[in-house]
């Protein structure tokens, strides 16, 4: 996975100014996360430190960044560099890692679909709980397993497209295109039941298991709003290609 990453590092950081990253993708993501004053916190799956940078500015009082790619890493780091927050980078394999300590929560913008087995899931998983305090929570944005492939289709006016060979099962590759500026991009993910997600969570040490579909940030800004049209979010918010997963550590 380091590999995929590393080639589209810069256009995957350029593709969170859309819209559509900004104002659903984003405010779905924090209003699950909720307050973060004075936690730490654990963000896997980083990429260039978004969302990682983004928690230590609403309040947390530590957070650390994780992901597999060393581009996207070194992006993360550029950053800290510029406007030093106090964020702590690793390059490394999430199923890899080593002991960071404990947590009160761990998040993850995009992390569990990546796993291409349920072995490998389960040891994602496995090390997530081994990284929260307990109770600690684990928040998370994941390929939508709910989501008929006859559905995979109308996505192309919010700059992407997503297709899987038929039949789908457990464990398809999951193709994504991406538009950034004038360039296209392509990564991969993998299908897995909610079952499961559900199932292999459960024996990880995990609870109160809550999916959630996204939502749309109520007061966007009227510029954008001028340039994109009313309604522009409905077909996305009708036929979610991705959701929300919230979950305790036992």
């Amino acid at each position: 996975m380091a590999a995929q990453y590393d080639s589209i590092a810069e256009q995957y950081r350029r593709s969170k100014e859309s819209p559509l990253r900004r104002y659903v993708e984003s405010w779905s993501f924090f209003e699950l996360i909720g307050d973060v004053s004075g936690k730490s916190i654990l963000d896997l799956g980083c990429g260039e430190g978004f969302y990682t940078r983004e928690l230590r500015m609403r309040g947390a009082a530590r957070v650390t960044g994780v992901d597999i790619s060393p581009a996207m890493i070194d992006l993360a780091q550029q950053q800290e560099r510029h406007r030093p927050l106090g964020v702590e980078y690793l390059c490394a394999d999430v199923k890899q890692m080593p002991d960071l300590g404990r947590f009160d929560m761990v998040v993850a913008a995009y992390l569990l679909h990546y796993s291409e087995t349920v072995s490998e899931l389960t040891t994602m998983c496995e090390q997530i709980r081994r990284h929260l305090e307990p109770g600690g929570r684990f928040v998370t944005l994941n390929e939508n397993p709910d989501q008929s492939p006859a559905c995979y289709s109308g996505y192309e006016q919010y700059g992407f497209g997503k297709t899987v060979e038929l039949p789908r099962r457990e464990g398809s590759t999951i193709g994504y295109w991406m538009i950034s500026g004038r360039e296209v991009f392509r990564f991969n993910v993998y299908h897995f039941e909610r079952s499961t997600y559900e199932r292999v969570l459960v024996s990880a040490g995990f609870g109160g298991i809550e999916w959630s579909p996204p939502g749309v940030d109520p007061d966007p800004d009227p510029a954008v709003i001028e340039q994109v049209g009313e309604g522009y979010w409905q077909g996305y918010l009708q036929n979610p290609p991705v959701t929300g997963l919230v979950c305790r550590a036992c």
